[in-house]
């Protein structure tokens, strides 16, 4: 049992295997776990959350397991994206909801406390205390500068933009006959940055 945890050794795959294996929802998505499907296609499955944050609570998530969003391909992303919207018009209509929340834990730090990645569709009436909003907190000037200019040269660089704000610490692309990168290579980018893997 020691040999086959042993995640030092292991592949991502195997690593990924296993937190398949380990995880409820992809049993959900497998149909090996009973639970009310709201929406099911080749993609993605959306369920009532068996603990709403109020009453009609959705989960949307990809049938392929992800741990976070960086790791989720980009159509899957957009497919999700239009899911949510179609499900919060339905719980509009259909539960006469004031409006909905839409949001995503995206790792532990966010509250993630599922391994495999769930967007949330939150039916919401006025007064429900259901209190899905962030703290409030303020910034100085040089802080909110010094944020803008830590984070616009990697964003601009990962859309494949020239920095807008010159940082040391900003590769400069070499020139290159190579054509630019399209938008996808630059998401998966992002990705890999994101997950660690650059």
């Amino acid at each position: 049992m020691a040999d086959e945890l042993d995640l030092k050794n292991m592949s991502p795959e195997q690593i990924r295997e296993l937190q398949k294996k380990q995880c409820i929802f992809c049993r959900i998505t497998e149909g090996k776990v009973q639970a009310k499907k709201v929406y099911e296609d080749e993609h993605v499955i959306a369920v009532l959350d068996i603990n709403p944050g109020t009453p009609g609570h959705m989960l949307v998530m990809p049938r392929e397991h992800y741990s976070i969003l960086p790791q989720i391909p980009e159509e899957i992303v957009a497919h999700l994206g239009r899911v949510a919207r179609h499900l919060s018009q339905a719980a509009l209509r259909a539960l006469k909801a004031q409006g909905t929340s839409i949001f995503a834990a995206n790792g532990l730090a966010a509250g993630q406390r599922a391994s495999h990645f769930l967007l949330h569709v939150i039916p919401r009436m006025e007064g429900d205390g259901a209190g899905i909003s962030p703290p409030e907190g303020t910034v100085s000037e040089k802080d909110a500068q010094a944020l803008h200019n830590s984070l616009k040269p990697l964003v601009d660089r990962l859309f494949g933009k020239q920095p807008s704000v010159p940082d040391s610490r900003i590769e400069k692309p070499e020139k290159t006959d190579q054509p630019k990168k399209d938008a996808k290579s630059n998401l998966d980018d992002i990705a890999d940055f994101l997950s660690g893997g650059k």
